[in-house]
């Protein structure tokens, strides 16, 4: 049975409420990256081939901020798609490693390949990009991931190709997907109403 996609805005919405309830806080802090869907090249992008993806409107979005701790970070999820363990855990920023949730290794993974401290903080994370659809969920949370601790730290990587070859290992390494660079490309460098065309080689 097909269910009901929430808008953009309600992905927004819930994020912040959720946040406040949870933290008794306002975020300061809010990012999102895309889904995704690719229009000619299918399986060609870890194969050194040309595809075409583009951005959707679905996406993911992280709103957050420094919660004053060195290394303590709480994040919750409040998507309906993860149906897997808890839904809010603590990690310690200074050492990370792979492990349960499941989802939360995506978070971790580009915390990892970030190379710079990160300070605590709490955060929530909601999409409207539906897990396991073959959109990219993976790819948008990962750099909604990258482009939070960019503002977090105020450390930018240095390019957009940079950055998605930082959440692709990110994928490789901490989610064990063995993944091409498409989707992390697109989701950092998606434009409205434009397709991209990535040469993988």
């Amino acid at each position: 049975m097909l269910s009901r996609v929430i808008s953009f805005d309600e992905v927004v919405k819930t994020s912040i409420e959720t946040f406040r309830n949870t933290f008794g806080a306002e975020p300061d802090l809010a990012t999102c990256a895309p889904g995704r869907v690719n229009l000619i090249g299918e399986h060609i992008d870890y194969n050194d081939g040309f595809v075409l993806p583009m951005a959707l409107q679905l996406g993911t979005v992280i709103v957050g901020r420094r919660n004053g701790t060195a290394t303590t970070c709480d994040v919750v999820t409040c998507s309906d798609s993860i149906k897997e363990g808890t839904k809010r855990a603590q990690f310690d920023s200074s050492t990370i490693a792979k492990g349960s949730p499941k989802w939360l290794n995506y978070v971790k993974g580009v915390m990892f390949h970030f190379r710079q401290p990160v300070p605590g903080f709490n955060a929530v994370i909601h999409t409207n990009v539906p897990v396991g659809s073959g959109l990219s969920s993976s790819a948008a949370l990962e750099v909604a991931t990258l482009t939070f601790l960019e503002e977090l730290t105020l450390k930018k990587v240095p390019s957009a190709a940079e950055g998605a070859k930082m959440c692709q290992r990110a994928e490789h390494t901490f989610a064990n997907v063995p993944c091409g660079i498409m989707d992390q490309l697109i989701a950092i460098e998606g434009r409205a109403d434009h397709a991209l065309l990535i040469d993988c080689r």
